[in-house]
């Protein structure tokens, strides 16, 4: 059984092992529903080796499952489901993670093609599977771990980024073979050189980011979720060096999470601000809550006409009219 803690009281468990895979890049996108106080969509994640594990593999030990096993045990799983709609990302570069959608009228409760979050069906990955199981030759799957509270998740997949036209130039060699486990390094080769260009050609990996994040999947992971993490591994895969760099999760907040604040303004209008309090974002999108987790992301936002996005960041939001009665905040 986990603990018990009251945010208010306790200090908030840093479940995210980003000693073994750091999180460089978020890229959000996403639909605010206001009917039913939801907002849900798809957030990409660009990972790099962590430290601690590079460390520990250049002097041969192999410990990295060490301290994941309490969390293992103090599991307590929710079902998964897999949404009937893909969404794609297209986005805008900030450092920041607070958005807040308000009404610039009358709210807009229509409910328009952007909005699925009574079309759920049964996923075939079962979440009660325990990621710690014992795998071949006595050996444990690698664990990623990050934070996550009052979030519904859906699905989780690895990204295919050696599908994207182009990308080869981000490889050391370009010659591509239909040898599984190559293409496995390839793609993290690929988000490794990505994440680690100089800061004079963030363009460039502005770019390719938000084309590897609309790149096809090439896999379901399996997953669980606790009351504080979202934990993800992949079948035969023991170390962070080989699980993938590149994953993509679809997921809702809850009503209830307390990373988001559904609220009106002082005209009386419907608004919604997440100021990440008093749990910080882990219940907006999973992520790394740790301060060594910095990283830089993109977002895109969909939401009713009659509302405006406001988010920090260094460029502004262009709204796009996807059809009548829905706007695309870029």
């Amino acid at each position: 059984m986990e603990t018990q803690l009251d945010p208010m009281k306790d200090d908030l468990p840093l479940m995210a092992n980003t000693s073994y895979m750091l999180v460089k890049h978020y890229i959000l996108d996403l639909d605010v529903d206001f009917k039913s106080k939801v907002i849900e969509g798809v957030i990409v994640l660009f990972f790099e080796t962590g430290s601690r594990y590079r460390k520990t593999s250049s002097t041969g030990k192999d410990d990295c499952q060490s301290q994941f096993d309490e969390t293992c045990k103090m599991r307590a799983s929710e079902p998964s489901h897999i949404p009937v709609t893909n969404v794609s990302a297209c986005s805008f570069k900030t450092e920041y993670n607070d958005f807040a959608v308000c009404g610039k009228g009358e709210e807009d409760t229509s409910d328009k093609n952007g909005n699925y979050s009574n079309e759920e069906q049964a996923s075939g990955i079962s979440s009660s599977k325990d990621c710690c199981d014992i795998e071949n030759h006595g050996n444990k799957d690698f664990l990623l771990v990050l934070d996550c509270c009052d979030l519904s998740v859906l699905k989780v997949e690895e990204v295919d980024v050696a599908a994207v036209s182009g990308i080869e130039k981000f490889t050391r060699s370009a010659k591509l073979t239909d040898v599984s486990k190559e293409l496995e390094n390839l793609r993290n080769q690929i988000i490794h050189e990505l994440v680690t260009l100089p800061a004079d050609r963030w363009k460039e990996q502005l770019y390719y980011f938000t084309r590897c994040s609309q790149a096809p999947g090439c896999g379901e992971l399996l997953f669980t979720t606790g009351t504080w993490s979202l934990e993800i591994k992949k079948s035969g895969i023991q170390t962070p060096t080989d699980f993938p760099h590149a994953i993509r999760i679809w997921y809702k907040t809850k009503p209830e999470g307390r990373s988001v604040t559904w609220t009106t303004d002082q005209n009386g209008r419907p608004c919604v601000y997440t100021m990440g309090s008093p749990i910080n974002n882990r219940a907006l999108f999973p992520c790394q809550e740790p301060p060594v987790a910095l990283s830089t992301w993109q977002a895109s936002v969909r939401t009713a006409a009659g509302f405006v996005v406001l988010m920090s960041g260094e460029n502004s939001a262009e709204p796009v009219q996807l059809q009548e009665g829905e706007l695309y905040f870029l």
